[in-house]
């Protein structure tokens, strides 16, 4: 399989009484019960309650490669944390020619309507929740593969371990928030098939050093195929500008994280509708993926992976 050069985690703390941390939990990558990697989450991401949070970590040195990898966060401490969204991806290969692999998902732990004392609870105090959290494992299904949500994820500079901010005109760096709006448009062959606005919520949003994570219902599912010959934008609705560090976008389909957007900041640029400070819209870079063989006589599909790498 493919060598992992970059490892990246996406989550949102649970809007409720208790559920934001001051000990952020430490994410453990194993196979076959073999600890290959650990790394505390690092940052204040979760001492708010309803806040989101992208980690980004380089882990290139540690010659991990994608085959049958399983993910947990562990409790660091007896202050507990309620997840209520959690995602994990890779990224293999060489700069411009990155490859996304899902790794896992854990979605919906809780919902609005989920009492406060239940959901699920990390504590390295067993009386206030779990000591381990188990992330199921998760592919990027077929190209056909229809997504039935989307996940959006960003992060506004400076965010802590992501590369240098989007290339602008400049400005006071304490200006590098907005309140929008943004909204994130989809569509090929003449169909429109998203049409989003990022809503406001507990979450930093797009404020100055913020992160956020969005899930949407789609009114009619689509897939990477759909999406052949057209792309994904994104347009800010004021002059209030935006200066983003990352953006990802997956669809949610039964088993399968479908990857459509994965923006670093050398693929963004600095937004505003004012042309003086920024573009007011971006064309943002379609997900790669490993590639897939496919076997017409029996409709078998195989990701692979490093062997097309090499």
């Amino acid at each position: 399989m493919a060598l992992l050069s970059e490892l990246y985690v996406a989550l949102r703390t649970r809007n409720t009484s208790d559920a934001e941390t001051d000990d952020s939990p430490v994410l453990v990558v194993q196979r076959n019960a073999n600890t290959l990697w650990s790394q505390k989450l690092f940052g204040d991401y979760l001492e708010a309650r309803g806040a989101g949070a992208v980690f980004r970590f380089d882990i290139a040195d540690a010659q991990i490669d994608s085959a049958d990898l399983d993910l947990q966060l562990w409790a660091s401490g007896d202050d507990a944390w309620s997840p209520e969204h959690v995602i994990a991806w890779g990224i293999t290969g060489t700069r411009r020619e990155e490859r996304v692999i899902p790794l896992s998902a854990f979605l919906d732990l809780a919902n609005p309507l989920t009492p406060e004392g239940a959901g699920v609870w990390i504590s390295g105090d067993t009386s206030e929740g779990d000591r381990f959290l188990f992330l199921p494992r998760i592919g990027r299904g077929r190209d056909g593969t229809q997504a039935r949500r989307l996940i959006v994820v960003t992060a506004t500079d400076p965010y802590g371990n992501m590369f240098p901010s989007a290339a602008g005109p400049g400005g006071d760096v304490s200006d590098s928030g907005t309140n929008g709006p943004l909204t994130l448009q989809a569509g090929a062959g003449g169909r429109m098939l998203l049409d989003y606005t990022l809503p406001t919520t507990p979450q930093s949003d797009q404020d100055e050093g913020g992160g956020a994570l969005y899930i949407v219902d789609l009114a009619a599912p689509f897939s990477r195929n759909d999406l052949q010959g057209g792309q994904f934008t994104l347009t800010i609705g004021s002059d209030d500008w935006w200066k983003p560090d990352y953006v990802a976008v997956f669809g949610v389909a039964p088993e399968a994280l479908i990857p459509f957007v994965a923006a670093s900041a050398f693929d963004l640029k600095q937004m505003s509708s004012d042309s003086s400070e920024g573009w007011h819209s971006l064309i943002l870079p379609t997900a790669r993926v490993i590639p897939q063989l496919r076997f017409p006589d029996d409709d078998i599909v195989i990701d692979v992976g490093g062997v097309v790498e090499a």
